[in-house]
């Protein structure tokens, strides 16, 4: 209405408005300006879709996870054993060796055997 009287200025919202339209008629298929801003946001959804899909497959049908972890618990159980059967080795190598123990085999010939050689 105002831009039918004579003289009159826009106000704000009507330059804003005009802007807005004018930016609008200029997005039309064949504009690269158009294209550009299509490809984004069509970027934008595909990625976002994408993004959706690999949080549902993930969430859903993921059992990876569980395959690690009980491989994991498998791996601890070994490594256990396996310690047990070195600390048994070990033990049993000390009980050999302390069965061979001969303190007078330690003492200077014609010397008297040393108090820290005694058990």
């Amino acid at each position: 209405m105002a831009a039918q009287i004579e003289g009159a200025k826009p106000s704000g919202m009507g330059r804003v408005l005009g802007a807005v339209t004018g930016t609008m008629k200029a997005f039309k298929p064949g504009n690269p300006l158009y294209a550009i801003a299509f490809g984004a946001v069509g970027g934008v959804v595909l990625s976002g879709l994408v993004f959706a899909g690999r949080a549902a497959q993930v969430a859903l049908f993921d059992h990876e996870y569980y395959k690690i972890q009980s491989r994991k618990r498998y791996f601890e159980k070994q490594l256990i054993f396996q310690q047990e059967q070195d600390e048994n080795a070990k033990a049993h190598y000390l009980a050999a060796l302390s069965a061979e123990y001969n303190p007078v085999a330690t003492r200077m010939p014609f010397k008297p055997l040393d108090s820290k050689y005694r058990f």
